[in-house]
């Protein structure tokens, strides 16, 4: 497919395969990953990523809401997926109908999931405890442990695992979770129920806490290059551009909304066809962030619009138009994403995360354009 526009993102799919080996070396056999691909995928494309996650070997997917799980079920027959949030009661029957786990944490929606169940197609449920964090989950009771009990004895549910996740503030706050969670699963299989699948871990906990690992763990930014205990991780994805306008900008002029920024010098300041809406928060505005163009580190000047944004290419030898601009990167003198959230204020998850549709995403694999994908034309 053409290309429709020069900003978008590149996804290295040999990191990611190298990612998952770094895993998979980690874990050894008895320990299967999710990988959490929410939020379309960390900005990386949930559609493309999920084909070749599987292709290198993953088989279970964890993502926060229903209708991310359906897109991801449109597109892919195959793979387990765990919808990680609630769906509304009268949302439950699209999970069963298209073979998607749903998180579980009432009697009523256990009820419900039975309901509209069959023996053929069962209703496949992950039990969410709620060790501290309380945001949803059942609480670590006696009483939760009965409700449970009694969940494992409706007709027409696949019971497939239990779940809870670590807040990671402190080793005893992380400990007394776990124990938590032990402690319930242990009731419950008091009670007679069985859980093939148990997980506790993201992808930070599973390196630092190897003994809280049970079968399963849920990694989400580890496959995408970052995790603080390791530094063999390779980060997948850069977000370029190309210069579309250069001009000649004399001494005392400002420029863009306020006509801020003016300098007591010329400038040679280059305009790229993207804004605050493409992935670049206006934090990066005057000064504060940065692009590459041929090697050379050019600061964003100006105030950042929403489509359209102004850089001081004065030191770039021979800039020309169509000369291309790398905003994020790990390989360039570019931010890269955790300078891009440090200066912005923001979570590095939450600032790939941000990347809109309308920018497309290439992926490569040995080199090699193997993908690309352009949500706006998007068809099934």
């Amino acid at each position: 497919m053409e290309h429709l526009r020069s900003t978008r993102a590149e996804i290295n799919l040999d990191n990611l395969k190298h990612n998952i080996g770094v895993l998979r070396r980690e874990l050894g056999p008895d320990v299967e990953p999710m990988a959490i691909i929410k939020a379309d995928c960390y900005g990386h494309g949930a559609v493309i990523m999920m084909e070749y996650m599987m292709k290198y070997g993953l088989r279970y997917f964890g993502v926060a809401s229903l209708n991310e799980a359906m897109e991801l079920r449109r597109f892919h027959k195959d793979g387990e997926i765990l919808v990680l949030g609630l769906s509304p009661d009268n949302l439950l029957h699209y999970g069963v109908e298209n073979n998607i786990t749903q998180a579980c944490c009432s009697l009523r929606q256990a009820q419900v999931l039975s309901r509209c169940s069959t023996a053929e197609k069962p209703a496949k449920i992950q039990i969410k405890v709620d060790t501290g964090m309380h945001r949803l989950g059942f609480p670590p009771t006696e009483e939760s442990m009965d409700i449970v009990a009694q969940i494992a004895k409706l007709p027409n549910l696949d019971l497939v695992g239990i779940f809870s996740h670590l807040a990671l503030e402190t080793h005893d706050d992380d400990y007394r979770q776990w124990k938590l969670f032990q402690q319930f699963i242990d009731g419950c299989e008091a009670r007679g129920v069985h859980f093939p699948l148990k997980s506790i871990c993201d992808g930070i906990a599973t390196i630092r806490y190897p003994e809280m690992r049970y079968n399963m763990v849920r990694p989400g930014s580890f496959f995408y290059g970052f995790n603080p205990h390791l530094d063999c991780l390779k980060p997948l994805m850069q977000l370029k551009s190309e210069i579309v306008h250069l001009q000649l900008l004399p001494a005392g002029e400002g420029l863009g909304y306020g006509l801020d920024d003016a300098a007591d010098h010329d400038r040679v300041i280059a305009t790229l066809p993207f804004g605050y809406v493409d992935g670049v928060p206006r934090a990066m505005s005057h000064y504060q962030g940065w692009t590459a163009v041929k090697g050379v580190k050019c600061p964003f000047v100006g105030l950042l619009c929403m489509d359209q944004a102004m850089i001081d290419v004065s030191d770039v030898p021979g800039v020309a138009i169509g000369d291309e601009v790398v905003v994020f990167s790990h390989e360039t003198v570019a931010m890269t994403y955790p300078e891009g959230a440090k200066i912005s204020n923001f979570n590095r998850n939450g600032l790939q995360a941000a990347l809109p549709r309308r920018v497309p995403k290439v992926y490569f694999e040995n080199g090699r354009e193997v993908a690309y994908r352009d949500y706006l034309f998007d068809k099934e």
